[in-house]
């Protein structure tokens, strides 16, 4: 464990309390510490809030400390008479909320035996009653026991009113211990382990330029519009800076939802014109630009002009159209006055033009970099490209697979029978790196992204899409 990590550690063995931490750090090593120092016989402690992949990992992870007795999970699968004997045989076991308050009320789990309680997601028991309750009927008959609660989600503490003051309520815990990653400690250890980082800085086409200027226009519009229509509530963070971030929907969801019913059916138009405008500008440098035209087609008809709030009359919603086919298509050449023969020549031309994506361009890139620069070594070295969705995984394995991109940006058609042959003899492609393409989002699974790079350890890390999460987890790994 790292030297931040033994502190938040000490702290919950000195006092019950909550710990909160940033997203990425990894807590989990934490919950395994815990688990760790109370399986023993003599104890009776229950872990809950975790699922049954969650469960898996912490086991798998526990298998080689060698602990006696081993923890077990107590699912509808165990017998209700075997319930009973596994609770008084001790240890640390993993139960389900639902199977947790039933044993309760049923008196099948020794309660005045019970060590204490680990929660896990501590942010979530406001949002099942059933957690509060379990918690509620084990203090009432256990004084003496702990309750040591771990969340590593700070932004769910942020919605509602007084909303840690009730979540330590309903936990029974009076110590809070708040661990972001600017907190010193954390700071000062991980800035210890810090690798070598290259940050890449791309310049945008003519055309994506002006779609992005478009797309801000009518962002601020509709934002303006949003802040004339609501005087009665405030819209001091609703401004057009605010609107481009990531949080932004989470602020709207906490000023409107307890007023969403006495909202206006323009406001709410203009609520969802604005999550619109948002997928719009995210797709612009995320996806291709077919995709990307397809997105902003879908939008440009009668049935999704009458939805709006009026937006796609405004002249910067034309610019996004036009630019957006401009990229696809090129620019379109007039075939007025021409004979069929030319005009036919010129409708070839105007079929296709495709913009290539800078991204792409930079990636390609930076992989041959890592080709030249292992090319000495007799090992197989791996390089690990994180992106942001499986989407944009697909569509890099395809460029990749499919195309090789040219320094003046232009697509060609290929890494290839030929070189296919050279390299079964040259042992070239023993000496290429492993490329693996992961996106961060694949499942709701927390550590698949620690799994695969304790597994694969990559010598190279190329993030094509900043993730703040897997950042964080990164730095802990290294």
């Amino acid at each position: 464990m790292l030297e931040y990590e033994n502190q938040m550690l000490l702290d919950l063995l000195h006092e019950d309390g909550l710990i909160v931490t940033a997203k990425g750090l990894g807590i989990e090593r934490i919950l395994i510490s815990l688990i760790t120092t109370f399986n023993d016989p003599g104890n009776l402690v229950l872990v809950m809030g975790t699922t049954a992949r969650e469960e898996e990992y912490i086991l798998n992870q526990l298998e080689g400390h060698r602990l006696t007795p081993q923890p077990r999970c107590i699912t509808a699968d165990c017998p209700v008479g075997e319930r009973a004997q596994v609770y008084h045989n001790g240890g640390v076991l993993f139960v389900t909320t639902r199977i947790l308050v039933m044993d309760l009320l049923m008196e099948r789990i020794p309660i005045e035996l019970v060590t204490g309680i680990i929660v896990w997601k501590a942010h979530r028991i406001l949002e099942s009653c059933q957690e509060a309750f379990a918690l509620r009927l084990y203090r009432q008959k256990n004084k003496t026991g702990f309750v040591k609660a771990l969340s590593s989600s700070p932004l769910s503490f942020t919605a509602g009113f007084c909303h840690v003051e009730r979540v330590m309520r309903n936990l029974f815990v009076k110590k809070l211990y708040l661990w972001p990653r600017f907190h010193m400690d954390i700071s000062s250890c991980l800035e210890k382990f810090h690798p070598e980082v290259v940050e890449l800085h791309l310049s945008m086409t003519t055309t994506v330029k002006e779609i992005q200027m478009a797309l801000l226009d009518l962002i601020t519009a509709t934002v303006q519009e949003l802040k004339r229509s609501n005087n009665s509530i405030d819209t001091e963070e609703f401004t057009p800076e605010n609107a481009i971030s990531k949080s932004f929907e989470k602020m709207l969801k906490i000023q409107l939802d307890p007023i969403w019913h006495q909202l206006s059916p323009r406001t709410r138009t203009l609520v969802a014109d604005i999550k619109v405008l948002r997928t719009v500008l995210g797709y612009l440098t995320q996806y291709d630009c077919v995709t990307f035209y397809n997105l902003v087609s879908s939008l440009r008809t009668t049935e999704e002009a009458l939805k709006s709030s009026g937006w796609m009359l405004l002249g910067s919603a034309e610019t996004l159209f036009l630019n957006a086919k401009l990229r696809v298509f090129g620019k379109v050449k007039s075939t007025k006055d021409k004979s069929k023969k030319e005009a036919d020549a010129i409708n070839e031309l105007n079929e296709l033009n495709l913009e290539v994506n800078p991204k792409w361009v930079a990636l390609s890139e930076v992989l041959d970099e890592i080709r030249l620069e292992v090319s000495d070594s007799r090992s197989l070295e791996k390089c690990l490209v994180v992106t942001q969705d499986d989407r944009t995984s697909r569509q890099l394995r395809e460029v990749r697979r499919s195309r090789v991109i040219d320094d003046d940006g232009s697509s060609s058609e290929k890494d290839a029978e030929e070189d296919d042959q050279n390299d079964r003899f040259s042992n070239r492609s023993f000496l290429s790196p492993l490329t693996l393409v992961q996106s961060v989002r694949t499942t709701n699974d927390p550590f698949k992204m620690t799994q695969l790079l304790e597994e694969v350890r990559p010598k190279y890390i190329i993030m094509y899409d900043s993730d703040l999460m897997f950042i964080r987890q990164l730095e802990v790994w290294l």
